[in-house]
């Protein structure tokens, strides 16, 4: 399943590391500058414009070219014809960042956004690409330490094509001959389909140096120069554009100097990672990577309304009276019973003054396709869930639910119609895109398995132990997940949440849940749940909210089941459902090993056991206390 929301949060430290390193750097002879790479450049780079009747800005793509040309084309939008060739006339278009990772298609994303440039200047309009976070972790290549996050079509698209084909020639002769004469007869497509897609997905999760460099030398060429005359913030009339948002600290800072800064910092990181015996004196980044930088700023999506002084003054610091950004999945998906459109409450904050516009426009991510115009100084807010509503006007119906077994058979039969990276983390993943008989559906496959005593357990295995248990006890709180083989590989498939909202992102954005009773009592039983599979409660991000029926889920056990006999950190029983307590008493210890024993090894299913007696005995204790009606419900 994926985790609710863009992402997971920047992990500091392996940044923290390479920080540390740059300032240790010795010094040098001759004292490094910026000037010879990028200062004439970025001085020459214009930031701001007045006088524009129409401005399009557009948020975080994440590879998905398809629905980026959805949004172009769409009447409401009108900026290209049916041929992608400039229709905009006079407007300005602002790609807020994040073209990169997660998606399949970046390549031709920039592909159509450089040949539009030139076509709107003609027409007297303007394209402006800011960089991204994503974009600065391609430019320094610390992206391809993230599982996930650059996908085999992306790496492929930039890698040297001499490279790709010796590489793929020397992975052919590896294969036994019948297999290889197979391949070959299948031609070059469907062999990349069958055994080089996997090639190269295995050649990305083992971080091959030489497939890294390539890439990097690759992507470099071809985009690198481009890429580093990007903005990182401008100014159209009144409002300041910005991926991630501009704290109040860097609100301080002219324009110029952030862009012409992150530049040069941007250069310098480029190129020490491809050259680490690199001699500088020793430099500390001011902006590259900073939290509350431009490019990784959350503030805007998190702070509560009570900031309300604080964004003035950011704006006030600008000389700006509004400010449009991306980077923090931000949208209303707690209603329930309808297809979910972009709402003007949930995007707008602070009296209309801030607008996030990162809606999941990716379809690795199912959020939904959208824009923000401003015309005559008006902001209009577009978006559609689903490119076949948006044309027709219609909304989809919902569809019927299945049950769990059905969902189960589904999940086992299901043809794969579609494969994209997953939402990353540690366990690498695939998102595929299933259809049988009419129905369509989105399921996460996990692959990876790392079973104890390996130090670092992860493996697809817990999360079919935590499903099992879950049926066991007919919680329910577990989506349901499947053991199948894909594309050769064994692995757990797991249906999506539709549109949910993770436990966490509810918190931080202090929305109500749709029923506040149902609400705890599922969190109850899940603490208790989460005690029995020794899952990390510290962690709300995979504790999900589904959007279609507001129920409690929890995903990834892919690190659970523990052999230890204790709680787990920070994870308190307090209350449960009768029905859990008394499933509990029944429990069958002879029968929950005979379910798990394919998944859990007998150290793991005995402390299993153990943990069940420890809730009972925690629960005992409540009831003794507190009193019966008071802990049971």
């Amino acid at each position: 399943m994926p985790r609710s929301g863009k992402g997971r949060p920047w992990d500091a430290l392996p940044l923290l590391a390479l920080l540390l390193a740059l300032w240790l750097i010795p010094l040098s002879a001759a004292p490094f500058s910026f000037a010879a790479e990028t200062r004439p450049a970025a001085d020459e780079v214009p930031y701001a414009w007045t006088g524009v009747d129409r401005v399009v800005a557009v948020a975080d793509l994440h590879g998905d070219y398809d629905r980026f040309v959805f949004i172009l084309s769409h009447p409401a939008v009108a900026l290209v014809d049916a041929d992608l060739n400039w229709t905009g006339g006079r407007a300005h278009l602002v790609q807020l960042g994040d073209i990169l990772d997660r998606g399949p298609q970046a390549r031709r994303i920039f592909d159509l956004i450089r040949r539009l440039e030139g076509q709107a200047a003609a027409a007297g309009g303007m394209v402006h690409v800011l960089l991204g976070n994503h974009e600065e972790m391609n430019i320094t290549g610390i992206a391809l330490d993230y599982p996930g996050y650059v996908t085999v079509e992306q790496f492929l698209s930039f890698l040297p094509a001499d490279f790709r084909l010796a590489r793929e020639e020397e992975f052919l002769k590896t294969l036994p001959p019948e297999e290889r004469k197979r391949l070959q007869a299948a031609g070059a497509e469907a062999a990349f389909e069958d055994a080089l897609y996997g090639f190269w997905q295995r050649t990305l999760a083992r971080r091959n140096p030489e497939a890294r460099q390539a890439y990097m030398d690759g992507f470099d060429r071809e985009l690198g120069g481009w890429l580093l005359g990007l903005n990182t913030v401008i100014k159209i009339d009144d409002v300041v554009y910005s991926h991630a948002g501009i704290s109040e600290a860097y609100s301080r800072w002219p324009l110029r100097e952030i862009n012409t800064v992150m530049r040069g910092e941007l250069a310098f990181f480029k190129g020490l990672m491809r050259d680490p015996h690199r001699t500088a004196k020793p430099f500390k980044p001011r902006i590259v990577y900073e939290p509350d930088s431009p490019l990784w700023f959350r503030g805007l999506a998190t702070m509560g309304d009570s900031a309300q002084a604080e964004v003035d003054r950011i704006l006030a610091n600008l000389g700006a009276k509004a400010m449009v950004v991306g980077h923090s999945f931000f949208y209303n998906r707690l209603k329930s019973g309808s297809s979910p459109v972009v709402e003007r409450t949930a995007v707008a904050r602070f009296q209309d003054k801030i607008w996030i516009m990162d809606t999941g426009i990716s379809g690795s991510y199912g959020g939904i396709p959208s824009a923000l115009i401003r015309e005559d100084g008006t902001f209009t807010l577009w978006g559609e869930t689903e490119e076949v509503a948006a044309r027709s006007g219609v909304k989809p119906a919902a569809p019927k639910p299945m049950s769990a077994e059905d969902t189960e058979a589904f999940l086992r039969t299901a043809a794969v119609t579609g494969r994209s990276a997953g939402p990353g983390g540690r366990t690498d993943a695939w998102r595929l895109t299933l259809e049988d008989r009419g129905r369509v559906h989105q399921a996460l496959f996990k692959y990876v398995d790392r079973r104890r005593p390996d130090p670092l357990p992860d493996s697809y295995r817990y999360d079919l132990a935590a499903y099992a248990l879950d049926r066991y006890l007919d919680l329910g709180l577990v989506p349901p997940i499947v053991e199948r083989t894909v594309a050769e590989n064994a692995g757990a498939l797991q249906i999506f949440v539709l549109d949910a909202l993770s436990e966490e992102e509810r918190r931080a954005r202090r929305l109500a849940p749709e029923d506040p009773a149902y609400h705890a009592r599922a969190i109850a039983d899940l603490r208790v749940f989460q005690t029995l599979t020794y899952d990390d409660c510290r962690n709300d991000k995979d504790t999900l909210i589904g959007g279609t029926d507001g129920r409690v889920y929890r995903v990834d056990f892919s690190e659970a089941f523990a052999p230890r006999k204790s709680s787990p950190p920070r994870c308190p029983v307090r209350r449960c459902s009768r029905a859990l307590y008394r499933r509990l008493l029944d429990w069958d210890d002879a029968e929950v090993a005979r379910r798990l024993a394919p998944y859990l090894d007998k150290a793991e299913i005995e402390a299993l056991n153990a943990r069940r007696r420890l809730v009972l005995q925690v629960l005992a204790t409540q009831i003794r206390v507190n009193g019966e009606a008071n802990v049971l419900y």
